[in-house]
């Protein structure tokens, strides 16, 4: 029996949330061309080949509207959504791929989360993207102690007003535990070489079982009525490492923000630098619309920017 030819796909890699190569996060976006069709299998192992946080495998277009197929893999398994990859195919596409700038403006980008809307600014370079959203603040929070258990430089923090972390999903199967620590001292003071969470503090609403992981963050400043804010951040777990920018927990993190403080009909603007500590800042945008009664949120929109880094053709 004649074997099957192998055949190629193209991929490319970006940086993403930064405007510097070797900055920000990296991403692989592996373009799938119409004759070629890969299992799930193929998929993670080809994240895993890359071992990236995560990889974009990005579908061709099935119609002449102006939508886009993406499956979005860790290592370890496959995601309903994630920011980075969300922001640095949509840069990409608006910059690499050859889309008009209007196609660009009009582009949905269909991901496991549901459809994303999408735009490109020319002169800045940013992306945004009215992302998919289900946020649930579940209500069970994580105990303090377990965060201390896993980070024991926090130890000296034990008796501080701190007794409990939320837990906060952005989409079904996407949930970080939200640590605010006092200082940018407390933040840099983290470190790898603790244990994992213990996952049965894990409880989430009932049906909700997902991914989980801490997302630490510091406000460092906000303007007077607590609509614009400066947020340093670290997303970094045994189990997963550390993560140069997580648009996923930024914008859990953002809609938990808004919605502590509760102003119907008002927008939330957060500017979010991760990876400064692992020398690979980045920069997220996220602005959070409440709704009519202040209860719930509206949109989530993502903002980003990203730089081409390398380009190759993978055998499959």
């Amino acid at each position: 029996m004649a074997q099957l030819q192998p055949k190629s796909v193209r991929y490319v890699t970006l940086d993403v949330f930064t405007t510097e190569r070797f900055k920000g996060n990296p991403l692989a976006i592996v373009k799938l061309p119409s004759d070629v069709t890969l299992g799930q299998d193929v998929k993670q192992r080809i994240a895993r080949e890359f071992n990236l946080s995560e990889t974009v495998f990005l579908h061709p277009p099935s119609s002449e509207t102006p939508s886009r197929t993406c499956d979005i893999f860790t290592p370890s398994e496959e995601l309903p959504f994630a920011g980075h990859p969300t922001i640095g195919t949509l840069v990409y596409l608006a910059t690499t791929d050859g889309l008009a700038t209007e196609v660009v403006q009009s582009l949905t980008l269909q991901t496991k989360a549901g459809p994303i809307k999408a735009s490109f600014d020319e002169e800045t370079g940013v992306a945004e993207a009215s992302i998919a959203h289900n946020v649930r603040v579940h209500q069970k929070p994580v105990p303090w102690q377990s965060i201390v258990d896993a980070q024991p430089s926090l130890k000296g923090l034990e008796a501080g007003s701190t007794t409990s972390c939320p837990l906060v999903s952005i989409v079904q199967g996407m949930t970080f535990i939200l640590v605010n620590l006092p200082c940018l001292q407390d933040l840099a003071s983290l470190a790898l070489g603790g244990s994992p969470i213990d996952p049965s503090v894990l409880r989430w609403d009932e049906g909700w079982d997902s991914f989980t992981a801490p997302y630490f963050y510091v406000v460092a400043s906000e303007d007077e009525d607590g609509r614009k804010m400066h947020v340093r951040s670290r997303m970094l777990d045994p189990t997963v490492g550390e993560d140069p920018a997580t648009g996923s927990a930024a914008s859990a993190l953002a809609a938990y923000l808004a919605l502590q403080r509760g102003t119907a009909s008002a927008t939330y603007s957060f500017n979010i630098e991760q990876g400064v500590e692992m020398g690979r800042k980045s920069e997220i945008g996220v602005k959070v619309r409440l709704d009519e009664s202040g209860k719930a949120v509206k949109e989530v929109i993502l903002s980003g920017a990203a730089v081409p880094v390398s380009q190759g053709t993978m055998v499959v």
